[in-house]
């Protein structure tokens, strides 16, 4: 095959588009409690510049060990300052006590439940309130304005910090498509939207869905740290695939930069 006819090819397959017609697109990144490590950390600085090299911006969550671990290290702390300058969003996820008793995931050792309310089992994995919680969080560069905090259990509502004012949450492929619902939580005005995991979507399943769904919605899709060590490419793919959708990013944000644009709650 000529190298003419090769391009032809290439410019075939992925056809210039203009950004009007699509959602507007997030996508967030979760830190989980159990992986706040050098080799989690390098993945997530791969993972920024993989975002940055097509032009995605990523909101970015952090559980408060991750957090720790970050501010005992000026480099990493200049590190997410940076990634702020550059457009990305630092926000908060929390694992929470009784909705993870049903589900096969780790407590990240803080809650406003009380603690004679805690099973004993699990007293020794307690590390303080979510005020003891969000002094972490608000100690690295920025301000806290989004999370996912993951409250299934309505026992864990009280969890809810009134500081952020945008939630997301959501697993399955459909949960990618949403627009901003304002809801109360914990006493708390929050607008809140959805999103799909990217890593164990049926394959071209987010892509067909994407396709599909009008300007007016928001799609969002979520990763963690640990599905991009072990799939890589499937992150290459997607924001490859949001690159070639939308070449000047014109329909990509933050959390709160696109929910900023709809209007706070209340």
């Amino acid at each position: 095959m000529s190298r003419t006819i090769l391009v032809l090819s290439i410019a075939l397959a992925v056809p210039a588009v203009v950004a009007c017609g699509q959602p507007t697109s997030v996508f967030v990144v979760h830190c989980e409690p159990t992986n706040a490590d050098l080799v989690h950390w390098m993945a997530l600085v791969d993972l920024v510049a993989l975002a940055e090299r097509n032009g995605v911006v990523l909101s970015i969550d952090f559980t408060a060990q991750w957090a720790e671990m970050i501010l005992a290290d000026e480099e990493k702390t200049a590190a997410v300052d940076g990634w702020l300058v550059d457009g990305h969003e630092i926000g908060c996820h929390h694992h929470p006590y009784w909705t993870l008793l049903e589900r096969p995931a780790t407590w990240d050792g803080y809650t406003n439940a009380a603690v004679d309310e805690i099973l004993p089992q699990h007293r020794a994995d307690y590390r303080g309130t979510m005020d003891d919680y969000m002094t972490l969080l608000e100690a690295l560069p920025g301000e806290r304005r989004s999370g996912c905090l993951g409250l299934s259990d309505p026992r864990d509502e009280a969890d809810w910090l009134c500081s952020l004012v945008y939630s997301t949450g959501g697993h399955a492929v459909e949960d990618a498509v949403s627009r901003a619902v304002d809801r109360t939580i914990g006493g708390c005005e929050v607008s809140e939207i959805g999103h799909a995991l990217l890593v164990g979507a049926e394959r071209g399943a987010l892509r067909a869905l994407y396709e599909e769904t009008d300007e007016d919605a928001i799609f969002g899709v979520v990763g963690h740290v640990y599905n991009y060590i072990a799939f890589p490419l499937v992150f290459e793919h997607w924001f490859g695939f949001l690159q070639a959708r939308d070449p000047a990013g014109e329909r990509r944000g933050t959390v709160s930069t696109v929910l900023d644009a709809r209007g706070s709650p209340g």
